[in-house]
């Protein structure tokens, strides 16, 4: 099997590799890991008729390419894109969890309305 180079972030593409992009995402101080993934669901796009206008679907797909760019991710393959990422942003790991328990607990308040 050969390994393959996403044409866009030229990340290599093995699950190796993929891991340990993810360990050092997750532990970015500004927290782009866990912002929320805007998702189109099936009634959204049949509403806005995306399976027939062009347009339409040019705008979600661009929008939804938006999001990952935005929160980090590489819109073609879906690894992590550090580029722009420095040493001093990436938190250690019990940093991180804390920080992870505390986006937890205000998402969790979110949904809960609070």
């Amino acid at each position: 099997m050969s390994n393959i180079v996403c044409s866009s972030c030229g990340q290599l593409q093995t699950a190796e590799n993929r891991q340990a992009l993810y360990d050092v995402y997750d532990r970015i101080r500004d927290g782009r890991s866990t912002y929320e993934p805007l998702v189109y669901t099936q009634s959204d796009l049949e509403e806005a008729n995306f399976y027939n206008d062009e347009e339409m679907h040019e705008s979600v797909m661009l929008s939804m390419e938006k999001n990952m760019y935005e929160r980090g991710l590489c819109p073609t393959c879906g690894y992590p894109d550090l580029r722009g990422v420095t040493e001093d942003m990436i938190m250690s790991e019990e940093d991180a969890r804390d920080m992870w328990d505390m986006w937890a607990e205000q998402a969790a308040e979110r949904r809960a309305g609070c």
